[in-house]
């Protein structure tokens, strides 16, 4: 009698480790790719992924671009998948002491691991990895951004969204994404009531006039606030749509004919012969001036242009710019509004880059 249950016992015993062992094991368990050095969590790149985009700073989405990048990615990111990372790696920024953060689908995803590596023995020195990545970012975040390409798939199978135009009203009217309704950043306060009801279910889907525009990510912001649960961004906005899939009947506008706007070519040889024969103002915010601007020119953010107006001297035509021409636009009629009697006014009407030396390149907006 003992014997057996001795022999009983030996077996429950047996059976309980048998049990656990798979659990103890999976603890103890190492990830199946090598882990990179450097982990930043959410608060580290909340700091950086916002406009303007900070200097010397790249947030890279290792993923592929399709479907993956398309369907969500972090505010301001790139797509530089970690199976193109040797083809693309160009595309890196030429400072070897820039801050790349690079993501992917979250803590069992090799690639941005994967890319970190290769990305520091290129002999890059701040390199971080967000392991817990987009899952953690999309749960986390106020809002993310989307390709061009979700928001034409949205419209296909007649998902539940609201598209919105952040731009000012005149680029709006010269041109649209098929859908969208005018909400312009700037008169997000009044024009709210246009808005769904419905604050849970409804996307809303902001665009505004490309990668450097910051409106449609003020408004998507703003809408938060007000309590909307899904709220994305396309970045490539109206200019990333008409690339795609054409310009849907809207008026062409080239620089230099539009109402207002200065010749590119000419204004380009003021710049560089007599600077200082015209007054320009740069409309941006004052983070965006900060990180490069033309170099003879003021700062004055768009919304100060309507208080500021008597202020501005009208010695000299008045030459409002930004980064793509819709908020100089907005500045310029702003400031016919209220100043009609002024006659040299004009805004350019193009996409600028500028560096930090305040070197320039400007691209007219066809």
């Amino acid at each position: 009698m003992r014997k057996r249950i001795m022999w009983i016992t030996m077996l429950v015993v047996f059976a309980l480790t048998a049990a656990t062992a798979p659990a103890l094991a999976n603890e103890d368990a190492q990830p199946a790719f090598k882990e990179f050095h450097s982990i930043v969590d959410y608060g580290f790149v909340a700091k950086y992924a916002k406009m303007p985009k900070p200097k010397d700073v790249m947030i890279i989405d290792s993923r592929p671009y399709k479907p993956k990048f398309i369907e969500g990615y972090i505010p301001t990111a790139v797509s530089i998948p970690a199976s193109q990372f040797e083809k693309m790696a160009g595309e890196l920024p030429k400072n070897k002491d820039a801050l790349l953060i690079f993501y992917c689908g979250g803590l069992s995803c090799p690639l941005s691991h994967k890319s970190a590596f290769m990305a520091e023995a290129m002999g890059y020195t701040n390199v971080r990895v967000y392991a817990a990545g987009f899952p953690d970012w999309k749960k986390k975040a106020p809002y993310y951004s989307v390709g061009v390409e979700a928001v034409k798939d949205m419209m296909t199978k007649g998902e539940n969204y609201m598209l919105i135009d952040a731009r000012p009203l005149k680029k709006y009217l010269e041109g649209a994404i098929p859908s969208a309704i005018a909400i312009p950043e700037r008169d997000f306060a009044a024009k709210r009531g246009m808005l769904p009801i419905d604050k849970a279910e409804t996307t809303l889907v902001y665009y505004c006039g490309g990668f450097d525009c910051p409106l449609s990510h003020k408004s998507a912001v703003k809408a938060r606030y007000l309590g909307y649960k899904k709220v994305v961004v396309a970045e490539a906005g109206y200019p990333g749509w008409t690339a795609l899939y054409g310009a849907s009947g809207a008026m062409e506008v080239k620089a230099g004919e539009a109402e207002g706007a200065i010749d590119t070519d000419q204004f380009l040889a003021i710049l560089k012969d007599k600077p200082e024969s015209i007054t320009l103002i740069d409309v941006r915010d004052p983070g965006e001036y900060a990180a490069g601007h033309f170099p003879s020119a003021v700062n004055m953010p768009v919304d100060m242009v309507e208080k500021k107006a008597g202020d501005i001297a009208t010695d000299k035509p008045i030459v409002f710019y930004c980064s793509t021409g819709a908020r100089a636009g907005e500045a310029y009629y702003l400031f016919m509004d209220l100043r009609p009697e002024v006659k040299d006014v004009f805004y350019l009407e193009s996409t600028n880059k500028f560096g930090s030396d305040n070197s320039y390149e400007v691209h007219p907006n066809k």
